[in-house]
């Protein structure tokens, strides 16, 4: 498909009648996807990336010692679990933030930003459009990184239960971390080149909120820090969920919900507002369109 036919959809009401929200996040998804597949080295390198990380960590479980995990509350699965859902859900959320500003960065790039948004197309759907097909893509890897990790001996628990579980915390996962990449949009339509959110949250998460060891081994102000971001609640309550068997009925995985959900509920605003500053300002100045 190509742009014309994303702008016709986005356009509405002039060629076809009103077009709803679900059509243009369709459209979206189906023009990431065809220029997604366009370039198939990209793709691999990015499948390289991900599998490439999961066999180092597979490695280094064969010299960490289980006693820490259990301490941390994981009594089950050894190392090789615990790091890959941690290397998996990782790099599936920060594809997330860094993912939505790289969109509006393309979108400046190829000048189809002020076309979009000139349309009767409201700035939280043309948000979600663009992050859409990420999360899809995303998912794939996702399953694809566990697929591996239980190849290479992982085990993870099973059950209806556990899977409804990891279920709601992968989509309060991905709902906490939207409000990441929407303020990191806004502040990238704003300075065109640099995201200092997205660095920012690349650079932390991996430090404080348990990606590759507990928590506990931090110091206890590093913990603190750690605990501001939904990544550590995100990942506790997943292993806890396929390293345990606990359910969300568990009141270790019902209060990860708790924080994700109270992380959503006075992020997003506060995010939208973000993205509202920048594209006025940009609007503003004229520079919506410029890279």
């Amino acid at each position: 498909m190509g742009m014309e036919v994303l702008i016709d959809n986005l356009r509405g009401g002039e060629t076809r009648g009103r077009v709803g929200v679900l059509s243009k996040l369709r459209a979206f998804v189906r023009r990431d996807r065809k220029i997604w597949w366009t370039y198939k080295m990209w793709v691999t390198l990015d499948l390289l990336e991900t599998f490439t990380f999961v066999i180092t960590y597979a490695l280094v479980a064969r010299i960490v010692s289980p006693e820490r995990l259990v301490q941390a509350g994981y009594t089950m699965g050894g190392y090789l679990a615990f790091s890959v859902i941690g290397v998996a859900f990782q790099q599936y959320v920060f594809s997330s933030v860094l993912g939505l500003s790289e969109a509006i960065r393309d979108e400046q790039w190829f000048g189809t930003m002020e076309t979009i948004l000139s349309s009767p197309t409201s700035f939280r759907t043309f948000l979600f459009g663009e992050a859409t097909f990420r999360f899809l893509i995303g998912t794939i890897f996702l399953g694809g990184a566990l697929g591996l990790g239980v190849l290479l001996g992982a085990e993870f628990q099973t059950s209806v239960g556990i899977f409804l579980s990891v279920l709601i915390l992968a989509l309060l996962m991905i709902f906490s971390h939207v409000t990441i990449g929407i303020a990191s949009a806004g502040v990238i339509m704003k300075i065109k080149q640099g995201n200092p959110v997205a660095w920012a949250f690349s650079w932390l998460t991996q430090l404080v909120s348990g990606v590759f060891y507990p928590l506990g081994v931090l110091p206890a102000y590093l913990q603190w820090v750690g605990r501001a971001f939904p990544l550590t609640y995100s990942l506790d309550g997943v292993r806890r969920c396929l390293m345990n068997g606990e359910t969300l009925l568990e009141p270790a995985v019902a209060e990860n919900v708790f924080w994700l959900v109270l992380f959503i509920v006075v992020a997003l605003p506060v995010s939208l507002f973000i993205f509202r500053l920048g594209y006025n300002s940009s609007r503003r100045d004229g520079s919506l369109g410029q890279y």
